[in-house]
């Protein structure tokens, strides 16, 4: 079986993970580990008993990397990826794709010049939840769909958010798998959000009017003790009550209530495979940059939102 050969550029909480799943995979191998923290990288290293680059550089023109991800600070992820692309890396760069939308499409232009693939980390489309939403949607089993919400709140984690707000941290996971859900792009954008102990928003509450009565709602903070990461349907004929975490999924309808733990899939195993097999050729991406380039476009005008307290219309 051929292999992807991967090189992880920041070795952070996240990124460390991206290390572990490579590790795991029978179609991927751990090329080695770039941090600007030396140190933290060398511990990935001996860990996996992989190598350890002393520059993105040095990584980016090593011929037996065959790609990377990307789990350094948003403010970097732009030229990091534009570097790769230029050397004939596939490239999957964690979400958000970038820290604005000229960014995004300066990466999708230039992955339409080449020969990579690049994809985006958004996780929950491998969530079983998600993919048994879709289908639940896409066969009409509870009727029309009339809302689709999430809440995605918890604690901030001062050791892994640097230079990015609640929106494109956070909700951009929901404003994703609404995407793929509903199958549609949203028509326009209407939130609500503040800063309550952070330098950028750190709550907000964002409504998406998808048309032909489908509406989606989605509330993240930084700021509820607790985690919590739940998805919620409200279809005609039923509701469906479902848990990111632990995959466990409700649906209610006119005759019963339906309780079932779904199988439990690490989705980041799933996303790694996927993006490895796009890369070997095997498989389309699952994620593509375009999606990445829309879900950023629809995260900066939610922001632009909360900032004029206006309706943005969103012309996709």
């Amino acid at each position: 079986m051929k292999k992807l050969n991967v090189g992880v550029i920041g070795t952070g909480s996240w990124g460390k993970n991206h290390a572990r799943v490579f590790t795991e995979m029978s179609n991927t191998t751990l090329a080695g580990v770039f941090d600007l923290d030396q140190k933290r990288a060398n511990e990935i290293t001996k860990l996996y008993n992989t190598k350890l680059y002393s520059s993105i550089e040095e990584m980016l023109k090593d011929e037996e990397v065959h790609a990377i991800t990307i789990a350094s600070p948003t403010s970097t992820h732009a030229k990091i990826a534009k570097q790769a692309i230029e050397n004939g890396k596939h490239v999957l760069i964690e979400k958000p794709m970038t820290s604005t939308v000229e960014e995004a499409e300066q990466i999708v232009d230039l992955e339409k010049s080449s020969n990579v693939v690049v994809s985006v980390g958004f996780i929950e489309r491998f969530n079983p939840i998600v993919f048994r939403s879709k289908r639940l949607v896409e066969r009409d089993e509870l009727g029309e769909l009339v809302l689709i919400s999430a809440r995605r709140l918890g604690p901030y984690w001062p050791d892994r958010l640097k230079d990015v707000d609640v929106i494109r941290d956070v909700s951009i996971h929901d404003i994703d798998a609404f995407r793929y859900i509903v199958n549609k792009e949203p028509k326009s954008v209407y939130a609500r959000g503040g800063k309550l102990r952070h330098t950028y928003l750190d709550y907000a509450e964002i409504l998406l009017d998808f048309g032909n009565g489908v509406t989606g709602f989605i509330e993240s903070n930084y700021l509820t003790p607790h985690k919590l990461r739940k998805l919620m349907l409200t279809c005609e004929k039923g509701i469906v009550e479902a848990d990111y975490m632990s995959q466990e999924y409700v649906i209610e309808d006119a005759e019963w209530l339906r309780t079932k733990k779904l199988e439990w899939k690490e989705p980041l195993s799933a996303e790694m495979h996927a993006f490895a097999e796009a890369s070997l050729g095997n498989a389309p991406p699952v994620v593509t940059s375009l999606d990445g380039l829309k879900a950023l476009k629809i995260a900066i005008s939610s922001i632009k939102s909360v900032e004029t307290h206006q309706i943005i219309d969103l012309n996709f």
